[in-house]
């Protein structure tokens, strides 16, 4: 299971994000994954936690900076 971390953007502002990292974290590829419009949810984590289950570290940055859309009532 992942975690949230802050991180610097190349402007030096500190922003947030989910990394999710494989037990062998060292040598592993990384990919960046793209959240929906309905933000850094539980969902999207999700989707991180199994890519390093697969062997990736993957990480979904707070494009919309802590904010997350309500869920629908479909």
């Amino acid at each position: 299971m992942g975690k949230m971390i802050s991180y610097k953007r190349p402007d030096g502002q500190s922003v947030n994000g989910y990394l999710a990292e494989p037990a062998q974290a060292a040598a592993a590829p990384g990919i960046v994954v793209i959240q929906e419009w309905w933000g850094l949810n539980d969902q999207i984590k999700g989707v991180a936690d199994k890519l390093a289950a697969a062997g990736y570290r993957a990480l979904v940055p707070d494009l919309y900076r802590g904010k997350v859309a309500p869920p629908s009532s479909t």
